[in-house]
């Protein structure tokens, strides 16, 4: 698999990382707040944050669940990679390279 850049791409429209396809490499432009979460959510937000999806991040959907619903795998420019559920993923506003 190829790296994931770790270069900016020019501003592009920010979507949620849910509506993405697979193989898309994309920028964090921000986590935003879902209220599926509730009084959790900024916990929920946080502990993205803490495992790196960080503004200008660059990322990539490494796989999809099941008939291309989530949870999806996703990984970091640093390498790391996470499954996250469809609400996480609806928190993640990205921006496509």
């Amino acid at each position: 698999m190829a790296p994931v850049p770790e270069s900016i791409s020019p501003r592009a429209a920010a979507q949620p990382l849910l509506d993405l396809p697979k193989h898309t490499i994309a920028y964090v432009e921000e986590v935003i707040a879902n209220p599926a979460f509730g009084l959790q959510d900024n916990l929920v937000s946080r502990r993205l944050h803490d495992l790196g999806f960080l503004p200008n991040t660059a990322i990539k959907i490494v796989a999809k669940g099941l008939f291309g619903r989530p949870p999806f795998a996703i990984q970091l420019a640093g390498g790391a990679q996470f499954s996250l559920r469809r609400d996480e993923l609806a928190k993640i506003k990205c921006r496509r390279v």
